[in-house]
């Protein structure tokens, strides 16, 4: 039972993709990665990440001159993951080069929802064929 709740967990978490986007139109708790134009240094709770180029997290809030991020990873230029807790992270729209979106990919979630379905009953269909093929009943008495 735990395998295929994990198995359900990795499908769907692939039916997920980031869809490039414009800077205006961020609603507040929108899972986005942003790419900066040029390295910046995060404070992460008492360190400082010098260096970092993408971030991962939820947009906190959004307006003409910056966009606040609940930061929940950064990657540096030296390839240095840090994750994080939702670390408060303001960001200039200036400094912003490229902005995605998390959204709901329909064909990758057509294809789990399909795939998903035919593993179930090609599970049916073989627990019927085994519960068919004993002769049931008691033996024989032997004489």
């Amino acid at each position: 039972m735990r395998v295929a709740a994990f198995s359900l967990v990795v499908v769907l978490s692939g039916c997920f993709s980031y869809a490039r986007t414009e800077t205006d139109a961020l609603p507040a708790s929108t899972e986005v990665v942003v790419t900066l134009s040029a390295p910046l240094d995060v404070r992460i709770e008492e360190i400082t990440v010098h260096g970092v180029t993408l971030l991962e997290g939820r947009v906190a809030y959004a307006d003409a001159d910056s966009v606040v991020l609940s930061g929940t990873r950064f990657h540096t230029e030296t390839g240095m993951d840090y994750p994080s807790f939702g670390s408060p992270v303001t960001l200039p729209r200036s400094a912003i080069e490229a902005l995605k979106r998390k959204r709901v990919s329909g064909w990758k979630t057509a294809l789990a929802l399909s795939a998903g379905g035919a593993a179930i009953a090609a599970i049916v269909a073989s627990v019927d064929a085994l519960a068919g093929s004993g002769g049931g009943g008691r033996p024989k008495p032997q004489p």
